[in-house]
């Protein structure tokens, strides 16, 4: 995965098979502090401790089609690779939330890619599930919530 809003697609798309109403994105470009944070939690059905455990090794996953599940796996070195940390916390029944945090201005930081696309293509396909998400740079803020009807 190239950018980030590949890594975000993929997330949420397991959050939907997840049976997530309700998927909250969060971008913190902490300038301060020189780190990019990426979360992304849901209302899904969440995981066991031992799936939550496995959830980030490429040759673990749920899906019954599926031999590998690289999705997290590669987050979770792309963190590693831009002295980040990256962090799953879970419950059954009570949703997912994905985190992973980057030195900002690490040279192998992979780059936030088209986020506003991403979230334009999750949208739209996804009619019943509801997006909030918010990216925060410095002072400047942008917000956008499906329930509210606002637009990008």
């Amino acid at each position: 995965m190239k950018d980030l809003s590949f890594h975000i697609m993929d997330i949420v798309e397991n959050s939907i098979r997840a049976e997530a109403k309700l998927i909250g994105i969060s971008l913190v470009e902490d300038l301060e502090n020189d780190l990019l944070t990426l979360q992304i939690e849901d209302d899904g059905k969440g995981m066991d401790s031992e799936t939550m455990r496995q959830a980030a090794n490429p040759f673990f996953t749920t899906k019954s089609e599926k031999r590998i599940g690289l999705g997290l796996a590669l987050l979770a070195q792309a963190t590693r690779e831009a002295e980040g940390k990256f962090e799953i916390s879970s419950r059954p029944e009570a949703g997912t939330r994905i985190r992973a945090t980057f030195r900002r201005s690490h040279p192998d930081r992979k780059p936030l890619g088209d986020t506003y696309a991403t979230l334009e293509t999750l949208v739209a396909g996804h009619r019943g599930v509801d997006f909030l998400y918010e990216h925060r740079r410095g002072t400047d803020v942008t917000r956008f919530d499906t329930r509210k009807g606002e637009c990008l």
